[in-house]
């Protein structure tokens, strides 16, 4: 099993455990705390309370690796028999199994009867999904230390392992911070076991229930990323878009979130909004999707909507360039820019923004585009009304890209040596080779 620090770091998130029915839960009543020896030894097995040692637990908790490592360097000879076991577990978040082991078995030497011990080792058997072999430790643990709060703990984490055991699982370790208020490695489990609750809700079509799960989760996880994604599914189940939307931007941003899946919710996003009839809103969204690589297939009616806000920002264009003494250049410009944000497939557009791009004084940009569209055409056998080979050349050469321009126009002579544009194609070419 190949999982992240993050993932080891105290809790097994299996795919699997996705809560449970009410019935189960009301069916699993967890222990109580032993009040004989299991108690008694808790003045035994004191934890170091210090900032530092409670810094480092934490760190461990979330999967923290580098700063629990400088801390353990710091701490590990002051903490006894848990700083083996600290160590085991930043092992652990290294896959180092066989020391895992070498740290576990350490401790138990030196305190066979430390509930600590077998709770350790219990749990990261747990995170390496060797379930048989925790539940061995657990119930080593109960007869040599009793019913502690750690014992609980542990019996709670795997419960959150087994199918349909998150509230079973969720109920041991609030039991286990009742006994002991200040019970480490407790909160990256509470948070898996919300979100695993909240899993189930939403499978249930239970969005409110879902959405009061994963927010209590993310209390005690902000940065975990799953919790995270399953809440901008959440928010996605209740219609708000926006805020799902917002939520996998910051997700792409900081690598955690999938570009598909940012695209495929923008889409979602469109056409809530056109339900609205909020088309302005909706148009952006499917421009964002297909930014994020949606394709026409994929955007359906979105594609439609696109194409024909771009043929309106085209239009524009033209008239803004045709209808005015002197043409509003810029005006048409950003026309043009526009239309082909939203559809940059449409060739017109490509042709219109070079012809306004060579007048702006801006010869390379405006190649740019008429090979575009003539690489477009071969492509796709379009016959041009224009001789856009023609237009190239003549911007590469005022580019000063004259080498360029002239591979342009032996191009076509290749291709079509009787063709209609021959007789220009050579006379531009004796020009350009002046």
């Amino acid at each position: 099993m190949d999982l992240s620090p993050r993932k080891l770091a105290g809790v097994l998130l299996l795919a699997c455990g996705l809560g449970c029915s009410e019935a189960e839960t009301d069916a699993v009543t967890p222990p109580t705390v032993q009040a004989g020896s299991g108690a008694a030894r808790r003045e035994t097995f004191q934890r170091d309370e210090s900032p530092g040692a409670r810094a480092l637990r934490t760190a461990l908790d979330f999967g923290d690796f580098e700063v629990a490592r400088e801390l353990l360097k710091k701490l590990e000879t002051k903490l006894g028999v848990e700083g083996l076991l600290l160590q085991a577990r930043l092992s652990a978040l290294q896959g180092k199994h066989l020391e895992v082991l070498r740290w576990v078995e350490k401790a138990r030497a030196q305190s066979p009867a430390d509930p600590r011990v077998y709770a350790t080792a219990a749990e990261l058997s747990a995170a390496a999904g060797r379930l048989e072999g925790a539940r061995a430790e657990l119930q080593r643990g109960r007869e040599a230390a009793g019913l502690t709060p750690e014992i609980l703990r542990t019996q709670g984490i795997i419960e959150l392992s087994r199918p349909g055991g998150a509230r079973a699982g969720m109920r041991l370790l609030e039991r286990a911070l009742q006994y002991d208020a200040s019970l480490p490695f407790c909160a990256r489990a509470l948070a898996q076991g919300h979100l695993l609750l909240a899993k189930r809700a939403l499978s249930e079509s239970r969005p409110a229930s879902a959405l009061e799960a994963v927010r209590r989760s993310l209390e005690l996880d902000a940065e975990d990323p799953d919790a995270r994604l399953f809440l901008a599914d959440v928010l996605a189940a209740r219609r708000d878009f926006a805020g799902a939307v917002v939520l996998l931007e910051e997700l792409c941003a900081s690598g955690h979130g999938r570009p598909e899946e940012l695209a495929m919710m923008y889409k979602r996003a469109a056409l809530s909004a056109l339900i609205q009839k909020q088309r302005e809103q909706a148009i952006e969204y499917f421009r964002l999707a297909r930014a994020k690589g949606l394709s026409a297939e994929a955007l359906g009616s979105g594609a439609n909507i696109l194409e024909d806000a771009a043929l309106k920002e085209l239009r524009a264009g033209i008239e803004a360039y045709g209808a005015s003494a002197p043409p509003d250049i810029e005006s048409a410009r950003q026309h043009f820019e526009r239309a082909l944000e939203l559809d940059d497939e449409l060739l017109l557009v490509h042709h219109e923004l070079a012809r306004i791009l060579l007048v702006a004084g801006d010869p390379l940009a405006a190649a740019t585009h008429w090979r575009f569209v003539l690489e477009r055409a071969l492509d796709e056998d379009l016959v041009l009304p224009e001789p856009v080979h023609l237009l190239l050349a003549r911007a590469l050469h005022a580019a000063l890209e004259t080498p360029a321009a002239r591979e342009v126009l032996e191009a076509y002579l290749e291709r079509e040596p009787e063709g209609a544009w021959t007789a220009e194609t050579r006379s531009l070419l004796a020009e350009i080779g002046q």
